[in-house]
């Protein structure tokens, strides 16, 4: 599969966090149930894996741009584990997988002002290979926007946090 292999800058970041946004309220459209229990609880939305890794090395290329959507989750109505959506041809001519995940309220508790702890909190605890695979790879966050745009994880093992690509 070819990859792209353009500069991603934050204005690419900005474009794809407003189509993030979009996918969010279109979720809850698309599942008005969960929408008084999870609409508000919006914790984070990051960039991961490859995409997020060209973001901070170029040479890496893109094949499709993987964003994240996490939630507190409410101990009365559960969050569809595997909530995911692809859109064909979603950003330039990539196509964008929208995956979400609900966080345990217990592991957000202490995180409540920090956005980014609450996301790495819940990405250490249990070892799954969902969140294996997301460690590997860097994290860039895309909302709230008091963290917009900053790395969340290099990849490896490396934790960053608050740091800011410069353009």
């Amino acid at each position: 599969m070819k990859r792209l292999m353009i500069r991603l800058t934050t204005s690419d970041l900005q474009n794809l966090k407003e189509l993030s946004l979009e996918e969010h309220e279109n979720f809850f459209k698309r599942n008005p149930r969960l929408k008084d229990a999870y609409h508000g609880s919006l914790v984070g939305i990051c960039l991961c894996q490859g995409a997020a890794s060209h973001y901070l090395n170029q040479n890496i290329g893109i094949k499709d741009f993987d964003i994240w959507h996490f939630y507190i989750a409410n101990e009365k109505i559960n969050f569809p584990y595997r909530a995911h959506k692809v859109i064909k041809s979603g950003y330039r001519g990539l196509s964008i997988d929208y995956l979400k995940r609900a966080i345990p309220r217990n592991l957000t508790s202490s995180c409540r002002r920090n956005p980014e702890g609450a996301i790495m909190v819940y990405l250490s605890q249990k070892n799954t290979k969902t969140k294996r695979l997301l460690l590997k790879k860097a994290i860039v966050r895309l909302f709230p926007n008091s963290i917009f745009s900053s790395i969340l994880w290099k990849g490896n093992h490396h934790k960053v946090s608050g740091v800011r690509r410069k353009e």
